[in-house]
């Protein structure tokens, strides 16, 4: 696996967000002046809409307020000055769980998946039944490398999985690779796992993991699959990865698939094998900085301290972007903190920001060409700046999975990604949800919304 340092210089401030995830903020069990330990809970869940935090550090309490946080807002955390000695609370391992208390042990542990939401809410949805569970590692960079050989790293994310299909109650589940990385493959390919020999399978034409789970005769299965970029990707994963179509303004939980990261499959795994909350995340650290690398940090790290440990900046930084480039947030400072869904952090300078002018659509197509789900990107941004949101909405805008394409290879500099984005986010505050219909992305042919 690649290789991952760890962060060792301490921060003189650590910033723990009440609220990393989806939903509502915790309740703090802290206040001013109080000593807490590495690993003591700190925030509270008040509702199911929810995940604990904890403490990466050890030390004291300096305030509960609102604080700058990646998201662009400011968000209620807890700031901690830490101490020079890290004394944790015990770490207890748990064994021979039951479903019902495994999904409380994961909501108590904070763990959260990479676009958000609680990963008990992804496993145990209300209303609804999951029988088959997904992890992408497609993304295989985003877990530590504490692997002593990579057959290790291949055991500990099948016993994820199957703690994962536990607390879910399904029958079913796959490990989906990408199928350029070969470090993981030659993990997985030939391993040996309940006495049964698993072997990577690539996801060719029709072939899902249906097939597979058939042919192999197993409950488990390992394939390989391109990877899919985009912030709102888990339907359009979800049906190149089972066949099955998840209709608009419904998550895969609706057609039974519930898809976990790699980053949540291990730290389950910490949890109950070590009984080590989350409290520390991996991140890439790329663009103007000395030393480029991916990076073991603690939650709460202000990005100003990831990039120190990085050996700084390469003259003057110009744009500081969390979570990749094209679909990330840029900061108006480097004093926001590390969070549970923080995935990297890219440093631009001066002679990287383009400020080209926006000029009218040319009609070129190229956006139409790249786009994943067969929208119109172009006509979309045009009604979007319009304010035309019920023609947007009659267009399967809500199909669109944010992967930027159509603003990198557009030739006008236009902004169609936010302007995509504007009009999602008023649709979403303006209309209820609309009758249920086959996404568009799911078939071949114009997505112009006509029947």
């Amino acid at each position: 696996m690649a290789d991952i340092n760890v962060m060792g210089n301490i921060p003189k401030k650590v910033i723990i967000p009440l609220r990393q995830h989806n939903g509502t903020d915790c309740d703090p069990l802290v206040k001013k002046g109080d000593q807490i330990l590495v690993g003591q809970m700190i925030g509270e869940c008040s509702s199911d809409d929810c995940t604990c935090v904890h403490s990466s550090v050890c030390g004291e309490v300096v305030s509960v307020e609102d604080a700058p946080n990646p998201c662009g807002k400011e968000i209620k955390s807890v700031i901690i000055e830490p101490a020079e000695v890290e004394n944790c609370v015990d770490f207890i391992p748990t064994e021979d769980i039951e479903a019902v208390d495994l999904i409380k042990i994961i909501k108590e542990a904070g763990i959260v998946e990479h676009y958000g939401t609680p990963t008990h809410r992804v496993l145990s949805p209300e209303g609804k039944d999951i029988d088959s569970v997904i992890i992408d590692a497609t993304s295989s960079e985003w877990v530590d490398g504490h692997f002593d050989t990579p057959v290790q790293y291949g055991i500990k994310i099948f016993g994820s999985l199957k703690l994962l299909m536990k607390a879910a109650g399904a029958s079913t589940g796959a490990i989906v690779l990408r199928n350029d990385d070969m470090d993981s493959i030659n993990a997985f390919d030939g391993l040996v796992y309940d006495d049964k020999n698993m072997n990577v399978a690539p996801l060719l034409g029709k072939r899902h993991i249906g097939y597979y789970l058939k042919d192999q005769g197993s409950d488990m299965v390992v394939v390989s699959h391109d990877r899919i970029y985009g912030k709102d990707r888990l339907s359009l994963f979800t049906h190149h990865v089972t066949g099955r179509k998840v209709p608009v303004n419904c998550a895969p939980a609706d057609v039974g698939i519930a898809i976990c990261s790699i980053k949540s499959a291990k730290a389950l795994y910490d949890i109950l094998h070590e009984g080590k909350p989350c409290i520390e995340t991996v991140v890439s650290v790329s663009g103007k900085v000395k030393d480029p690398q991916r990076v073991l940090v603690k939650i709460g790290t202000p990005f100003k301290d990831v990039i120190e440990a990085c050996g700084g900046y390469v003259g003057e930084p110009a744009k500081l972007i969390a979570n990749g480039a094209i679909t990330g947030v840029a900061q108006y400072t480097d004093e926001v903190p590390v969070t549970k869904v923080t995935t990297a952090i890219t440093v631009q300078g001066p002679d990287e920001i383009h400020y080209d002018e926006t000029i009218a659509c040319i009609h070129c197509a190229r956006c139409v060409d790249v786009c994943p789900v067969e929208l119109v990107p172009s006509r979309l941004a045009a009604l979007s700046d319009q304010g035309r949101f019920d023609e947007c909405r009659q267009m399967n805008i809500v199909n669109c999975i944010e992967c930027g394409k159509c603003a990198a290879v557009c030739p006008s500099k236009i902004h169609i990604l936010q302007l995509i984005r504007y009009s999602k986010e008023s649709i979403n505050r303006a209309y209820e949800d609309i009758a249920p219909k086959e996404s568009s992305n799911l078939k071949l042919g114009c997505s112009c919304g006509s029947d």
